[in-house]
């Protein structure tokens, strides 16, 4: 996974899942590339962020540009199974459903996931990567 770490990539989606309540509200067939690339803004905040593109037909409604904090190995952003960026708030309003806020690379390198909040939802992307590093 520390190959995957802050560098950016292309991952090719060819399947989705989304959850909402721990049931599933929709899934299918897409051809989708997440497009990532991490990048410092030292001058608003004190830590970088993950920025994402998503290009294709989009099965549900999330945003095709957002950043995500990256906050640090030191801060729990390795863990076991996974790469998280961001983090849910424990008591935070949230008012665009559509803003993913946090990012989830498993260490299969075959699942990207994304949460939304208001309401809590995961949107969750099988493919392959197709590209790592610049």
């Amino acid at each position: 996974m520390n190959e995957l770490y802050c560098t950016s990539f292309v991952f090719k989606a060819t399947r989705y899942e989304e959850y909402r309540d721990g049931q599933c509200t929709g899934q299918g067939d897409i051809s989708v590339k997440i497009i990532s690339k991490t990048v410092n803004n030292r001058t608003a905040f004190p830590y970088k962020f993950a920025m994402f593109h998503l290009e294709g037909e989009l099965p549900t409604s999330i945003k095709r540009n957002f950043g995500i904090p990256v906050f640090g190995r030191e801060r729990g952003d390795i863990l076991e199974d996974r790469i998280q960026y961001g983090r849910i708030p424990d008591n935070f309003s949230w008012n665009d459903p559509t803003d993913p806020i946090v990012c989830n690379i498993f260490a299969n390198k075959t699942c990207i996931r994304f949460a939304m909040m208001n309401p809590l939802r995961i949107v969750e992307f099988f493919g392959c990567f197709v590209l790592i590093g610049d």
